[in-house]
């Protein structure tokens, strides 16, 4: 005798979709945060001998720094969404 799966509520296939966003976001943001941990020691590093910083030095940090911002503002919109997407989806019950 086969087992027969029943199809998945339209709810059902939302819930799985956000577990995967929110596995798919906690990854991004691990990796992400192993690469800020890399940039704070750097700047660190820099800022203890100061006659380094070269303005080549000063414009890819001020770089860096404009990317870390705009990629912790596209976390926090990612996180966002992805909250309220759960937030509807649980008042359905």
């Amino acid at each position: 005798m086969s087992e027969s799966k029943l199809p998945l509520t339209e709810d059902a296939v939302k819930r799985e979709q956000l577990s995967d966003d929110f596995a798919n976001l906690r990854e991004d943001f691990s990796k992400f945060s192993e690469e800020c941990a890399f940039l704070f020691d750097a700047f660190a590093a820099i800022t203890r001998e100061p006659e380094c910083i070269t303005e080549h030095t000063s414009e890819g940090i001020r770089h860096l720094c404009f990317w870390l911002k705009y990629q912790v503002i596209g976390y926090r919109e990612k996180i966002e969404e992805t909250q309220e997407c759960w937030r509807v989806l649980n008042r359905k019950k």
